[in-house]
């Protein structure tokens, strides 16, 4: 050994014996906390409380043992010592550091990472992966008080000086907690609001660099030119600018250069996803209330989800509004992926996070601008987000009156590119790219699936996982993403641990994981007429539309049916409408099935014409409604089962059976499996093989997505069945319309949105498996929506002038009428006894748009059949 090393040696020799209590205690925790923070805490029964305790605190037990044992061997050797042995040798400056810094590596890195190693290895990491991992740093942030640290050890000698200059630090980033400091902040230009989320890094990387200038700065001062002043003026100093870092002047630190910034990093000149992107309104009108509207029940609702501080209420005056932009995002982009688990391909959609929003007023009766504030509730990351907007009361007089008025939203956005992975639940450990090492563990006691990832290096903005073909249960890894640059997490750790539940809704042998990453980040704007989104005729103001109200009336199910909730399986009860009053023991039964989202109500109003020839009974299948939502059975098998346990418990022993569009499912299982119950079969626009015979969801969606929605309903619309039905004449529906008791079923009359959970709705879709038609042995008559010509798909609302627009109405008619006319053909080919009928033109709710036609057919078919009561 040269004598560098021998005096490098033997300074952390002296270290070690100086500090062995300590160094002995602080490696036992450094080597179990891996161990602890890896136990399954309901494993181990008792008290779990206490365990999580234990748990949560056991990282900071073992950070607080490094920082006081870097401090500890710093202040062996203090700098404003004249007998220690790095003065009294003397001893190369370099020599005293590196003994330092080696003293570390061997009393914290070392027990640190021989730890995470073993778990890692016990945990089915491997030799390579367990090492890698377990040199990583596994928390970043805490890692950035560290240079702080190091740079209060070397100018404090002692622990208790240490301790005082640690509080005076921490006192100064807790200044701005306290109220008397607040307005003084302001004043300068210091938001202490601000809040950047997923783009804190900016925040956190000049700290970091100030952090390590002080630990720089201290040691070359203090151990290379003895200038304690000086050091400590350089202290203080970095601590400025870490404290203008945390708590950042908005001339020197806002959106504008934060967004900028990302949009330099992220954007490249080939991609260019704007016009993928599309922003669209909820609602025909925005949602709002009187700022002190707490005795109405909406109000309070809507003032609740804004949440302002009681300042905010004060600033904005009286007759302030609360706005609430519910504001739909939707993009044309998507991914495909074929699990091994599933015939076809299934869509991973792109996805839209907001950045930032911000709205404004305009009008020829202001001299600027005005712009709101904006409450920070609100949700991240979703198809649809709302934000809550504080007009202030002045603003209201200026502006309601005037025609001029605009309402301008503006939103940065960022567009996320999915990276999906199938992962099986077999808790086996995979690698995948840009995850890590994942696993998957079903756990059929808790009816979960604990998903665990990881990795180092660069991460992916966001990670979700989902049951495969049920987006709705969808869960990710953060409320919102991270847009960290992949070179300052170069050395870091990252861990995603999801639950996926309830897991029994499918056959969950495989889950999709997906890694999400920035492409794009774009701005996109939207300008309404009025204050609330339109006119005052249109939009009226809140205390006019609760007048509007109060004349409105009510809404009723009149159908002369009786409502039943019966038992199908223990603790499972699905809603019956029973419309047999004055039952005709000498007529036919008839069982009818709804579509998809639909319940029984959406036969009100043909059941009552079919009521006075058959008994009509209807069922709501699970999930849907007001019938039971567990978290199994949503396969064909399962409802179809459901069906006879109704025919068994109404003691109806054969009927015939009619169902709507998804209904086709359990129509043609039940035909196939238990043609004994069933004197025939009647498919409403439900005779289609969903998986080998279905449209090509590639082209069939990429067309589908841009044509424009259906204009949003206005308030006026919704406060009554006839004002419902004037808003499809406005439309171009001409007023035909569900029964009135299956929109007060299916719909929130107040957003227009439906009730029921797409979570249940989306196990049904992923659950079904092609009909086997040679199988049904029983009379079916299919009855079939055709569209005539390209015309038949233009909406009212479309522009018939938008040459674009009718070129996509063209593909997408000719998809749709040869796929039907193809279905049509295969039915009347496999089924042995089979009748089908085509109506061109008609809804998809055939029985809505074309009632008399269907009664006729309906009758026919069944006066056909042979049939005993």
């Amino acid at each position: 050994m040269n004598r560098h090393l021998q005096a490098i040696w033997a300074i952390v020799r002296k270290d070690l014996h100086g500090l062995l209590p300590l160094i002995v205690l602080a490696a036992a925790v450094f080597l179990v906390q891996p161990l602890i923070a890896s136990v399954d805490i309901l494993a181990l029964g008792g008290d779990t409380k206490f365990w999580a305790m234990v748990q949560a605190n056991i990282y900071w037990l073992g950070y607080l043992l490094g920082v006081l044992l870097m401090m500890s061997v710093l202040q062996q050797d203090p700098a404003r010592s004249l007998n220690h042995d790095w003065l009294t040798r003397p001893i190369n400056r370099s020599y005293w550091l590196a003994a330092k810094l080696a003293f570390l590596l061997l009393t914290v890195v070392a027990p640190v990472v021989l730890g995470r190693f073993l778990i890692n290895l016990g945990e089915g990491y491997g030799v390579v992966g367990s090492m890698a991992y377990a040199v990583a740093v596994e928390r970043l942030p805490a890692m950035l008080a560290i240079p702080l640290l190091f740079a209060i050890a070397l100018l404090a000698p002692t622990l208790r000086k240490t301790i005082s200059l640690m509080v005076m630090v921490l006192l100064i980033f807790l200044l701005p907690a306290w109220s008397v400091t607040r307005p003084l902040l302001n004043a300068l230009g210091i938001d202490l609001a601000s809040d950047l989320d997923g783009l804190m890094w900016l925040q956190g990387l000049p700290i970091v660099v100030a952090g390590v200038s002080a630990a720089l700065l201290v040691y070359i001062l203090l151990y290379g030119r003895r200038r304690l002043g000086q050091a400590y003026v350089a202290f203080a100093a970095c601590i400025l600018v870490m404290f203008l870092s945390a708590y950042p002047p908005s001339w020197m630190y806002n959106w504008d250069r934060a967004i900028a910034l990302h949009r330099t990093i992220i954007n490249t000149p080939e991609a260019s996803f704007g016009d993928s992107v599309i922003l669209e309104p909820l609602h025909a009108c925005f949602p709002a209330v009187n700022a002190d509207g707490e005795s109405n029940d909406q109000a309070g609702a809507l003032l609740a989800q804004a949440s302002w501080p009681a300042s905010y209420l004060a600033a904005a005056g009286p007759d302030a509004i609360t706005l609430a932009t519910p504001i739909r995002s939707r993009q044309v982009l998507v991914d495909w992926f074929t699990p091994s688990s599933r015939q076809r391909p299934v869509s991973v959609d792109w996805r839209i996070e907001r950045l930032r929003a911000r709205a404004w007023y305009s009008a020829d009766s202001l001299d600027g601008s005005v712009e709101l504030v904006r409450s920070p509730s609100h949700d991240p990351v979703a198809s649809v987000e709302t934000d809550y907007w504080m007009i202030p009361g002045e603003a209201v007089h200026l502006v309601a009156n005037d025609p001029t008025t605009r309402l301008t939203l503006t939103y940065d956005l960022a567009l996320l590119a999915p990276e999906p992975h199938e992962l099986a639940t077999d808790g086996k450990r995979r690698a995948l790219p840009g995850l890590g090492s994942c696993k998957a563990e079903l756990d059929h006691n808790a009816n979960v699936i604990e998903v665990d990832c990881l990795g180092r290096g660069a991460r992916p903005a966001l990670v979700s996982a989902e049951l495969i073909g049920v987006k709705s249960s969808r869960v990710d890894s953060a409320a919102r993403a991270s847009y960290t640059p992949g070179w300052t997490d170069a050395i870091g750790l990252y861990q995603y641990k999801l639950r996926l539940a309830p897991a029994s809704l499918v056959n969950a042998q495989s889950i999709l994981l997906t890694a999400y990453n920035a492409k794009q980040v774009l701005q996109k704007s939207l300008v309404f007429e009025g204050l609330l989104g339109d006119s005052q005729q249109i939009c009226p103001l809140p205390h006019q539309l609760s007048d509007a109200r109060m004349l409105a009336s009510e809404w009723s199910d009149t159908s002369a049916h009786e409502v039943r909730s019966v038992a199908v399986e223990p603790g499972v009860r699905v809603e019956v409408l029973d419309w047999r009053a004055g039952a005709n023991e000498e007529a036919p039964t008839l069982m009818l099935l709804p579509g998809l989202g639909a319940t029984a109500h959406s036969y009100d109003k043909i059941a009552v014409e079919l009521a006075g020839h058959y008994n009509v009974v209807g069922m709501t299948r699970r999930g849907t409604g007001d019938s039971g939502k567990p978290a199994h059975g949503y396969d064909t098998e399962r409802l179809s089962q459901d069906v006879l346990q109704v025919m068994d418990t109404l003691a109806i022993d054969t009927a015939f059976l009619v169902g709507h569009s998804i209904a086709g499912e359990e129509l043609s299982y039940l035909g196939a499996h238990s043609p004994e119950r069933f004197h025939g079969l009647i498919y409403l626009d439900a005779a289609y093989d969903r998986v080998g015979g279905a449209l090509d969801n590639k082209q069939y969606r990429a067309l589908n997505i841009q044509l424009p929605p259906e204009p949003p309903i206005r308030p006026a619309e919704s406060t009554s069945y006839q004002a419902l039905q004037r808003y499809s004449e406005r439309i171009g529906r001409g007023g035909r319309l569900p029964p009135e008791g299956e929109i007060l079923a299916s719909y929130d009359l107040g957003t227009g949105t439906i009730r029921h959970n797409a979570l249940y709705l989306d196990a049904i879709i992923a659950s079904i498996k092609a009909p086997d038609y040679g199988q049904i042995s029983v009379p079916t008559l299919a009855i079939y929506a055709v569209p005539g010509s390209p015309a038949a798909l233009m909406e009212a609302w479309y522009d018939k002038d938008d040459p674009v627009l009718r070129e996509l109405v063209s593909e997408l008619y000719l998809l749709d009428k040869p796929h039907a006319l193809s279905q049509i053909t295969r039915f009347d080919d496999e089924v042995a006894d089979s009748q089908v009928l085509a109506i061109e033109n008609a809804d998809h709710w055939i029985f809505v748009s074309h009632e008399q036609e269907i009664l006729k057919a309906m009758q026919e078919f069944i006066g056909e059949q042979e049939w005993l009561p």
